[in-house]
């Protein structure tokens, strides 16, 4: 049996290959969300360019290190503490994508969009942020860029709020 998780909306215990809570119905993910995120799926360094199937993807803690997902459709996705350490995201769209505490060193984020997105405690170290658009993320005190990157110059907010 897959290992347990809860719903976002009623908290109740599903399986994390579940589409659909049965207890609420609230839509938990698409086929494809539920593959990655089975106990013995790991894709890292899988091609998924061109995807357009992650739109509010629920990928929390996903190992994603080296995935291939440029030009991927991720907007609104839960990526939170998700490993993206090296992943090709160039021009995909982040845009109000909860990457809070994801590890996203030495990603490439050229032509990226990550407007609205939460970055708070996300590790940019070394990631490839140019042509990026940070318009309206949130960062804090806790967020890694990489030297000499200006998140304000870039549009980004620094959040007091606690995570």
């Amino acid at each position: 049996m897959p290992p347990l998780t809860r719903c976002p909306a009623c908290d109740e215990p599903i399986s994390r290959d579940t589409l659909e809570c049965p207890l609420c119905g609230t839509f938990i993910r698409t086929a494809a969300e539920a593959a990655v995120l089975d106990a013995s799926s790991d894709i890292s360094e899988n091609a998924f360019a061109g995807a357009d199937d992650f739109l509010r993807a629920y990928l929390q803690g996903a190992q994603l290190r080296g995935a291939m997902l440029g030009g991927a459709d991720l907007f609104d996705a839960d990526l939170a503490c998700a490993d993206l350490r090296g992943a090709d995201l160039g021009q995909a769209n982040l845009s109000s994508a909860n990457l809070a505490n994801a590890d996203l060193t030495g990603a490439n984020l050229v032509g990226a969009d990550l407007s609205d997105a939460d970055l708070r405690g996300a590790d940019l170290y070394d990631a490839n942020l140019i042509g990026a658009d940070l318009r309206g993320a949130r960062f804090n005190q806790n967020t890694m860029f990489p030297a000499g990157f200006d998140p304000h110059a870039a549009g980004a907010i620094r959040s007091t709020e606690a995570m």
